[in-house]
């Protein structure tokens, strides 16, 4: 089994990064209860790792896979 991350776009479920799958393969999407919020921030043990300054490369990054 394998486990991705992804978000809903209204439409369709979108995986954040590159995944392979074949052609009619079946999955199992379990959807968390809580909504993706839009503040840029960390928590945690990341919160002290974390680089605010790279938030827009991420973002980039991720819609250049999508």
């Amino acid at each position: 089994m394998l486990a991705i991350k992804a978000y809903y776009d209204g439409h369709v479920f979108v995986p954040l990064g590159q995944v392979k799958f074949k052609k009619n393969q079946q999955a199992m999407i379990v959807v968390e209860e809580t909504p993706v919020t839009t503040k840029k921030s960390c928590r945690g043990i990341a919160e002290k790792y974390a680089k605010p300054e790279l938030v827009a490369q991420e973002e980039e990054f991720i819609a250049e896979t999508l």
